[in-house]
């Protein structure tokens, strides 16, 4: 089916919000940070089971540490990165 609009696929959505987020300054891209960790420990504060939310947290960091150690494995980076 041949629809006449175009959704974006997720590495443009993902590329586009780095791109905005390298284009601030650094006073207000650690502005932003500290809005995305105030807004965590909202949730977390408000939630029925905080403890289903840290262990999601913790997960996705560990993703994340992993999807970065495979990449500098992968790509021999050798020193500081």
């Amino acid at each position: 089916m041949d629809l006449p609009i175009r959704f974006p696929s997720d590495a443009e959505v993902i590329a586009e919000e780095v791109a905005r987020f390298r284009a601030l300054s650094d006073e207000d891209r650690v502005r932003t940070l500290g809005e995305l960790f105030r807004a965590y420990h909202f949730l977390a504060g408000r939630s029925a089971r905080p403890e289903a939310l840290a262990r999601f947290a913790r997960e996705d960091e560990d993703r994340n540490r992993a999807a970065i150690e495979e990449f500098v494995r992968r790509h021999g980076c050798d020193g500081p990165c």
